[in-house]
């Protein structure tokens, strides 16, 4: 019988290694060719750095400098027709951005701009949350008041429902 398996010569991974795989010993070695945002410097972001919640959501990116957009294209800007989307709308901007930070902070777990811009952003989603929770009710069960045994969490309408 004869063997199916033969040896792969040693420059053959070397050279696979130099030409598709990043040097990790080197802050993220040829992954900077993503445009990464500050990889090497992270605690110099500055506010240009970063778009709007509202723009970010639109394009989809955060970062500016990591934003190439694809031609001529221009994103669609979303927009409410009402409070209570508007207030839905913010609620999901400040989402993206914090997902967004976190993505950012997995990477540069040391740099404290970026923490404090992401407890800043938290802290405000919660306050919009509490206003669209007293006006409309509950988005999650976190939300939910539960008095007196009445179970009233699908006393208003859903927010995919409208306004009624």
């Amino acid at each position: 019988m004869n063997n199916i398996f033969y040896e792969i010569p040693n420059d053959w991974y070397s050279e696979f290694n130099n030409n598709f795989m990043p040097n990790m010993n080197n802050d993220m070695g040829n992954m900077n060719m993503m445009n990464m945002p500050n990889v090497n410097n992270t605690n110099n972001m500055n506010n240009n750095d970063l778009a709007t919640p509202k723009v970010a959501l639109d394009r989809g990116n955060l970062f500016n400098d990591s934003y190439d957009p694809y031609r001529n294209y221009k994103y669609r800007e979303l927009k409410a027709n009402n409070k209570k989307e508007e207030m839905l709308l913010d609620i999901l901007r400040h989402n993206f951005v914090l997902t967004e930070i976190n993505l950012y902070l997995d990477v540069n777990p040391n740099n404290s701009k970026m923490i404090n811009l992401f407890n800043m952003y938290l802290s405000n989603k919660k306050r919009i949350v509490d206003e669209y929770e007293k006006n409309f009710g509950p988005l999650t069960l976190d939300g939910l008041n539960v008095t007196d045994n009445n179970w009233n969490w699908n006393n208003s309408p859903w927010p995919w429902e409208g306004s009624k």
